[in-house]
């Protein structure tokens, strides 16, 4: 029953992470069904889909101030101008007979700029964007706008020739209309996002890639305008989705430890049964830990302490409380079923060698330089737990983690490093 139990959880962890990766590429697939029924719809639903990029990303660029996520507010600005220069600055520039352009010559542009930016901004930091690195990253954008405009007027049009001139000693124009520079760019771009998913496991990432990918396609097919409509569009979705996606990460998960947070513990007791047990884990002599090694290791510690908390075994399920203590579920359990598993939890985590070790870098805390000598050194780190189950007098869950602090205590006083009900 346990290993149906670990099965069933480590199925749902397996499920998230496959979606995470899927669903840009699902809504990319789903933007080329869409576009092909585009030849059947009613003029209003296509001016509908017409405007409905500009709509996704002006919606996707408040969530990402709202949310401060700079990286997706700036990609989706450069989204919305190079759509708005393909569909209307031809006909604009037509006006002015001093700026003969084609919208080959602004395709040309477009083309590097889009990967040359995704590129860019992901590798950025998130700095918000009504700050000082926000205002250097507008200004990034209204330069290459410039630069863009200078590049379309008539003397410049050898310059511009040059964008176009084939890298390769092999002609690409059999396989795509894209040019050699922008599909160069293309791929260093996807090679760094590939590389930074493979490091950080970001959905943000991964949305980026996705939309380096619809872009590309549509810029080799370059179609009609309506195909640009719907895959630009599209292109909006996913960069907000992978926001919530993130926002909901970063609200129900600890970010030090990668456990559930104390929120999504609230969340699940709610769902607790008639039956089961609330284990309180606390890591001994904590403070006095921090005092002696740093801040830093004693990160280190938390991250050691949910590593194996996190596999408890007996239907348990693990979350960081705050500070050194963890909170563990056991639905549908009584004390004499969750007790043999939270003792094999404590001696594991007894058990388990802590290796101290030197961190570099400048501005090291006095308890930080005291470790210069103990790098190396292995210490053990021990917990208390106290556990309680749902009653006649507690049938309350705050009521049942209550009484699981209050054996937490008693686990303490006993003189730490074991587990009370």
């Amino acid at each position: 029953m346990q290993n149906i139990m670990k099965g069933i959880m480590d199925l749902k962890t397996t499920v998230r992470a496959i979606v995470k990766l899927v669903l840009p590429f699902v809504l990319i697939a789903a933007a080329y069904f869409l576009y092909q029924e585009t030849n059947t719809m009613a003029e209003a639903q296509l001016e509908i889909i017409r405007i409905l990029p500009y709509v996704t990303f002006a919606i996707g660029a408040i969530i990402s101030w709202k949310f401060n996520r700079s990286r997706e507010f700036f990609i989706l600005i450069l989204l919305a101008l190079s759509l708005a220069s393909m569909e209307y600055l031809p006909d604009l520039l037509k006006t002015r007979a001093s700026i003969p352009t084609t919208t080959a010559d602004i395709y040309t542009i477009i083309s590097v700029l889009i990967p040359l930016n995704i590129g860019l901004f992901s590798l950025f930091k998130e700095r918000g964007v009504l700050s000082v690195w926000g205002l250097l990253r507008i200004g990034i954008i209204l330069s290459q706008v410039l630069i863009s405009m200078w590049l379309l007027r008539p003397e410049q049009r050898e310059l511009l020739s040059l964008l176009k001139k084939d890298v390769l000693p092999v002609s690409l124009v059999p396989l795509t209309s894209v040019i050699q520079v922008s599909v160069g760019l293309f791929l260093i771009a996807l090679i760094l996002l590939i590389i930074r998913q493979v490091k950080y496991k970001s959905s943000q990432d991964i949305s980026f890639i996705a939309v380096l990918c619809a872009l590309l396609y549509v810029l080799h097919k370059n179609a009609d305008s309506m195909q640009y409509s719907v895959f630009f569009a599209v292109s909006g979705i996913v960069l907000m989705t992978s926001i919530i996606q993130d926002s909901y990460s970063m609200a129900f998960t600890d970010e030090l430890t990668g456990l559930p947070s104390r929120r999504a513990l609230k969340q699940d007791m709610m769902k607790l049964g008639m039956n089961y047990v609330i284990a309180m884990l606390d890591i001994d002599h904590f403070k006095k830990f921090n005092d002696t090694y740093g801040h830093d290791t004693g990160d280190e510690a938390l991250k050691l302490v949910a590593s194996v908390i996190k596999d408890v075994t007996g239907g348990g399920k693990s979350y960081r409380y705050g500070g050194e203590e963890f909170t563990i579920l056991f639905p549908g359990k009584s004390v004499q079923d969750a007790l043999p598993h939270l003792e094999q939890l404590r001696e594991q985590i007894s058990k388990r060698p802590f290796t101290l070790r030197n961190r570099k870098g400048k501005g090291r805390s006095k308890s930080r330089r005291k470790t210069r000598n103990r790098t190396g050194k292995q210490i053990h780190i021990t917990v208390s737990i106290g556990l309680a189950q749902k009653s006649e007098k507690h049938k309350k869950p705050d009521a049942v983690m209550k009484s699981a602090d209050t054996a937490l205590y008693r686990a303490k006083k006993k003189g730490r490093n074991c587990v009370s009900k």
